[in-house]
């Protein structure tokens, strides 16, 4: 058995709940080899976010080179492009079609301060994302209007589509206390709202992450967009469950992406 190649370019997180380590997590317990490009180095805990060191474009964009110009890559995921440079570097490459089964998860965090040269960076990516996944927070600044409800979300889903992404994902699972977890697909020209059960937790850090990655696996494995969502969305589910009764930290720690909890060592 050889391992399908997947990579992950993003940025590390110092807690490990999200960032590469838990997309390099996900892809092993995937039973995929994680290749990665690190985009910034991340000083957090559980409680908060210390400061974000971006990689300098020529550093980011060298780590690709080397990947691409040996590894078979089947599937890309971004998250975390900490400068406008980073984000317009990778949309070049994937605008040469170096980034198959891309999938773009818009965490923007801008190292700058300069949150609205980075979303006009991304609208460079977008054309080439095979699925784009923001959250309703990440859905809003795209878009400039506040994405709240379902209906939004698929407002926002058919307006996001219109920018160049052949699927978009808009995640909601913390949409309301009690009710589903409720995400909006928008694929072939319509949307559909996807609900699974809520899990309480607090432990959902790196949920984000590890949807996206588990999507680009998933197109790696040849699903098409609709069924890796879904799958996407269940593992998360699992994950976060298997994980609520962990205390790592004092704030919302990190999802459990092996099934540890359900593992009997010997």
């Amino acid at each position: 058995m050889q391992p399908t190649v997947v990579l992950t370019i993003g940025a590390s997180d110092s807690s490990g709940g999200s960032g590469l380590q838990a997309d390099l997590r996900t892809l092993a317990a995937l039973r995929m080899h994680g290749a990665s490009v690190v985009t910034a180095v991340v000083s957090r805990n559980t409680r908060d976010v210390a400061d974000l060191y971006p990689q300098p474009t020529n550093v980011v964009t060298a780590q690709l080179t080397s990947v691409l110009d040996d590894l078979p890559v089947a599937a890309v995921k971004t998250g975390i492009l900490p400068t406008p440079e980073t984000a317009v570097a990778i949309a070049a490459r994937a605008r040469n079609g170096a980034l198959p089964n891309l999938v773009v998860d818009p965490v923007l965090t801008a190292a700058t301060g300069s949150r609205r040269g980075l979303i006009a960076a991304y609208e460079r990516l977008l054309p080439h994302a095979s699925v784009l996944t923001p959250n309703r927070e990440e859905a809003s600044a795209l878009l400039g209007w506040d994405v709240v409800t379902p209906e939004d979300m698929a407002a926002a889903a058919s307006q996001l589509s219109a920018r160049g992404p052949r699927c978009v994902v808009i995640t909601g699972g913390d949409f309301a206390a009690g009710a589903d977890a409720i995400d909006v697909l928008w694929a072939d020209g319509e949307a559909r709202v996807l609900h699974s059960p809520r899990i309480s937790s607090r432990n959902t850090d790196g949920s984000g992450a590890t949807f996206a990655t588990a999507v680009a696996a998933r197109l790696a494995a040849a699903d098409d967009a609709d069924a890796a969502v879904a799958w996407a969305k269940g593992f998360v589910g699992r994950a976060i469950g298997d994980a609520a009764e962990w205390r790592l930290g004092n704030g919302p720690g990190p999802i459990d992406q092996f099934g540890w909890s359900s593992l009997t060592l010997r």
